[in-house]
């Protein structure tokens, strides 16, 4: 019974084949297609990703339309594994909706091609704008712009509107760009970096368009950091607030490759008081350095991102309070000797080491050079009376309140050692008790400098109460 039911299938077989080939040209006989390519690939549940990426690019009518078309159809597998290839992204929306359509409409030929039709190093033009190129070497495989060699799976799929050739990846016309994030990712020496930003909720800001400028530490950075804190002993022991903070302030806005650095300072994603931008110091003179003793790797700067440039450094820069601004600036060296001179009863660093906030009006060392020319008998500092030094000292920092220079108005201000008056009519300038005219040195070297708690307005005389 079985061999006679072969028989009678094959004989049917052919007598249905002899009649298609017979009747090819009467169109009242020729099998009709009702579906559309859409329409095949919403019945088949191996091509849902596909449909939906075609709803979210809005081209369901476009491969719904009248016409000629041949469709190279990714699986879900395919997309899923698309997906992998970006940290960022995690379903289907997370892809730019432009970047999405670009690469749907890479995989569409503007022709009828079913297999029969391709052949060997054929070139064909996608409604992309840009080329595949067709490998039949070994099996049938699809070469595309960005160096991919994708295989047909399942080919000759009719539609009503053209041919669907199941592929087994999705064709990209060019390589993915790497953001901040992908580059960070693929870099075997930054991932405590890595670890970090996703431990603080970071990782999708650096994957924003930005720009930014990202200064980022090494592993061996990372271990040191640990290494500083003995009750650090991985980063789940750094306090989510402060990791996020530290990590802030590795990020500029901008693109900053290495010859637009200058000895100036910038501001960081991190916050102080206020929520003023926190202020990172970068110094060419000599050498690359940022926030005092950080360096730049040798061949890791100048990273380009998608979304903007990487500098590999060799040290976690630690957001800086007033005090260590004023350590690390050269041009405040004799402030800093006035600060910490050993005669003090007070103790200015554990002040100003405080929460404050302070504004503080840092005399330059231009400035104590002409305090001390100003008295034959100083020569140094040292020659000042410390009583005198004190007060000076405290004429200077501005307690419980941390203003910058847009916020400064005409008026009194008090200081921890009297009553200094701003007056912006000609210019940003402070007069004093004593009757001095001082300038307030606006720049982006000189003002605005903000630390974790207060901020630092370089001055261009000391202010004598």
């Amino acid at each position: 019974m079985l061999l006679k039911s072969i028989k009678k299938v094959f004989i049917l077989s052919l007598i249905l084949g002899f009649g298609f080939l017979t009747s090819c040209d009467d169109d009242n006989d020729t099998p009709v297609i009702e579906d559309t390519i859409v329409d095949l690939a919403s019945a088949d549940s191996n091509l849902s990703i596909l449909v939906q990426a075609l709803q979210r690019a809005d081209l369901v009518s476009a491969l719904q339309a009248d016409g000629a078309m041949t469709v190279f159809a990714p699986t879900n597998t395919a997309f899923q594994a698309l997906l992998d290839k970006k940290a960022a992204w995690t379903t289907l929306d997370d892809i730019p909706v432009e970047t999405l359509k670009a690469v749907l409409l890479y995989h569409v030929l503007p022709v009828y091609a079913p297999s029969q039709n391709l052949s060997d190093n054929q070139v064909a033009a996608t409604l992309n704008g840009a080329s595949i190129t067709v490998d039949l070497s070994s099996g049938v495989k699809i070469e595309s712009e960005s160096g991919q060699s994708v295989s047909v799976t399942t080919p000759d799929i009719l539609a009503k509107n053209g041919v669907i050739h199941v592929i087994d990846e999705v064709l990209l016309p060019t390589e993915l760009p790497k953001d901040i994030t992908d580059l960070a990712i693929a870099t075997a020496d930054l991932s405590t970096l890595v670890a970090a930003l996703q431990r603080a909720n970071l990782v999708s800001a650096l994957q924003a368009d930005g720009p930014f400028t990202v200064f980022a530490p090494t592993n061996a950075a990372f271990q040191a950091l640990l290494d500083s804190n003995s009750s650090w002993n991985s980063l789940d022991d750094i306090p989510v607030d402060v990791l996020t903070n530290v990590l802030l302030f590795h990020v500029i806005n901008g693109n900053v490759t290495s010859d637009l650095l200058t000895d100036t300072y910038v501001n960081t994603l991190a916050t102080g008081p206020n929520s003023e931008p926190l202020s990172l110091q970068v110094e060419v003179t000599g050498g690359i350095e940022f926030n005092g003793d950080s360096k730049p790797v040798t061949g890791l700067i100048n990273i380009a991102a998608s979304n903007g440039t990487v500098h590999v450094i060799d040290k976690v820069m630690l957001p800086p309070n007033v005090v260590t601004l004023a350590l690390n600036n050269a041009g405040f060296t004799s402030l800093v000797a006035a600060l910490t001179d050993s005669r003090h009863t007070t103790d200015f660093v554990s002040i100003l080491s405080g929460d404050g906030p302070f504004t503080i009006f840092a005399p330059t060392n231009a400035a104590f050079q002409a305090l001390l020319d100003s008295n034959a008998s100083w020569n140094s500092l040292a020659d000042i009376p410390i009583a005198t030094l004190d007060a000076v000292l405290k004429y200077h920092v501005v307690s419980g309140a941390n203003v910058q220079a847009d916020q400064l108005s005409n008026g009194d201000v008090s200081t921890l050692g009297g009553t200094i008056t701003i007056d912006l009519t000609s210019g940003a300038q402070i007069n004093t008790s004593s009757m001095q005219t001082v300038n307030i040195l606006v720049g982006a070297a000189t003002n605005d400098v903000q630390g974790t708690n207060g901020v630092i307005h370089a001055v261009d005389a000391v202010l004598l109460p």
